[in-house]
Order: C-alpha cells, then structure tokens, then sequence
C-alpha cells in the first residue's frame, strides 16, 4: 500500500507527463502548419525568398531596359555621353581652328612674322 505523498507524487508524475505529451503534440502540430510542405523550411519564410528572387529578377530586368534605352546602339557607351563627347570634340576643334585664324590675324599685323 502506497503512502499518501507517494500517491500524490504519482499523480503529479503523471500529471506532468501528460502535460508533456500535450505539448509535444501542439508543437508538432504547430510545426506542420508552418511547413506544410515538409521540406524543413517553414512555408512563410519560403515564400519572402521566392518574394525575394521575384523582385531581384525584376530589378534586373528594368536594368537591362534603362541600359538599354541609354545605349541604344550597344556600343557599351551611353548615348548622351557620347553625344557629349562629339559636341566637345567639335567644340575644341572650332576652338583650335580660331586660336588659328587669330594667330595667323596677329602675324600679319605684325608684318608676317
């Protein structure tokens, strides 16, 4: 005949196994709503990544339309930059053609020198 505090004792054993089973099994159950799946990897955190790669895929692909929309000759140049370029290029050579005409102005004022 068990005592009264063994009885106790064992019925709190139980009581605390019990509790314990429960928990288990609400966590099991918890962890099969969140990967549903079953892959290991819960099903929210899957979708941001695939949110993730979406985007990322996007991104590159209005890159590559601005790229484009920029370089529209694929010569790895943007155009307006290589419009620029030319329009310094003229501007130096007209530049240069005129510090030649003042030049060659000057010397014959100054008797062809």
């Amino acid at each position: 005949m068990a005592s009264p505090i063994q009885e106790m004792l064992e019925k709190a054993r139980q009581v605390a196994e019990n509790t314990l089973r429960e928990a288990e099994a609400r966590l099991g159950e918890v962890k099969a709503s969140l990967d549903k799946d079953k892959d290991g990897i819960p099903d929210a955190i899957e979708g941001l990544m695939r949110q993730a790669r979406e985007a990322a895929e996007k991104a590159r692909a209005k890159l590559g339309e601005v790229g484009a929309s920029l370089d529209k000759d694929k010569d790895g140049i943007p155009d307006q930059l290589e419009q620029l370029s030319e329009q310094a290029k003229q501007a130096a050579e007209a530049a240069r053609a005129k510090a030649e005409e003042l030049a060659k102005a000057v010397r014959e004022r100054m008797g062809g020198r």
